[in-house]
């Protein structure tokens, strides 16, 4: 199910169940804020080197209004827990393995200017996008002793799955997207315009991707500090590894030699991922997916059948040597 189904259920059972309203709405908003943190790194790591002090403005003003939600954020956190003590918040830092680009962008990857150097620009205070959100997950879920907490935690855990569906979907949908764009526009570029143009494309996506595996990386942490049962993390919820995030070569090398040990990485063989999809490329991505596989099938039982009568073959051959043998 995705977020919005899993929202919908829990609202409309929120106040059956609790008598209390808006605890749904208020961890949507907690994890609301975590993507807008991740969007306010990237914007800082994609800033040139030679910011002018307007793109520097601009940037601290974003770091502001979001200082601004968070600090909103944990004020109506004090209602929600009904004064339960809370201890600082969980601080998330994006994963490195996944803050640089893929070989083929390595040439116009844009390197980081370093905020910190402008001190009129920025204050003594924890910037927002490292500043600790105070979510049910927060605290582990064997540390747990107030019922009212209980109740979050379980609503969270919910929301967790619908927000990890959604990151899946759209990394799948992503990585179709720019696998499409480097074979149908970036290789086929006729001028330096459409290729500068297709690189800008492919690189959009590639953010886009990065932004929902950070997602994707928090949900599955939530997940697992609200007890969720190690089985489905470890089959359904698995880890997002860098090398699966390659630009798939179903699309952009389907000639290519050596497919016979190929296989999907998990997300895209995951329960429902076929189900889900609207897009015509992807039911095309899935249909050639098949009759590949379905013929690699073919080819490992023609092969079985051929070593079986080859080993017959070779063992009547040694039989009739022994006969010759005998016979002189």
């Amino acid at each position: 199910p995705t977020m919005a189904e899993i929202r919908l259920r829990l609202t409309e059972a929120e106040n059956a169940e609790t008598g209390r309203l808006g605890t749904v709405s208020w961890v949507i908003q907690g994890i609301n804020l975590e993507d807008a943190q991740d969007g306010l790194r990237s914007d800082i790591r994609q800033l040139p080197s030679d910011a002018t002090a307007a793109q520097k403005v601009a940037l601290q003003e974003k770091r502001q209004k979001l200082s601004a939600r968070i600090t909103k954020f944990h004020e109506t956190a004090d209602a929600m827990t009904e004064g339960i003590e809370l201890e600082a918040g969980i601080v998330h830092t994006d994963d490195p393995r996944f803050c640089k680009a893929d070989d083929e962008e390595q040439d116009w990857e844009i390197h980081p200017v370093n905020l910190e150097d402008d001190s009129e620009l920025v204050d003594d205070k924890i910037p927002a996008e490292d500043m600790g959100l105070w979510m049910p997950s927060s605290v582990p879920h064997d540390q747990v002793f107030s019922v009212h907490l209980s109740a979050l935690q379980a609503e969270e855990l919910e929301l967790r799955k619908g927000q990890a569906n959604d990151c899946l979907e759209r990394i799948r949908l992503a990585l179709g997207h720019k696998a499409v764009i480097y074979r149908q526009h970036f290789r086929s570029a006729n001028s330096v315009w459409t290729g500068t143009r297709s690189k800008q494309e492919a690189r959009h996506c590639h953010i886009k991707i990065e932004k929902y595996v950070w997602s994707y990386q928090r949900a599955r942490l939530a997940m697992e500090r609200l007890g969720m049962n190690q089985d489905s993390l470890e089959n359904i919820y698995q880890e997002i590894l860098p090398e699966q995030l390659n630009i798939d070569k179903e699309v952009t090398e389907e000639n290519r030699f050596g497919q016979g040990s190929d296989k999907l990485a998990w997300f895209w063989r995951v329960n429902g991922a076929k189900k889900s999809q609207k897009d015509a490329w992807m039911n095309e991505f899935y249909r050639v997916n098949w009759l590949k596989a379905k013929a690699r099938c073919n080819r490992w039982e023609e092969e079985l059948s051929l070593v079986q009568h080859e080993m017959g073959w070779t063992i009547g051959w040694f039989k009739h040597q022994e006969e010759k043998w005998h016979q002189r």
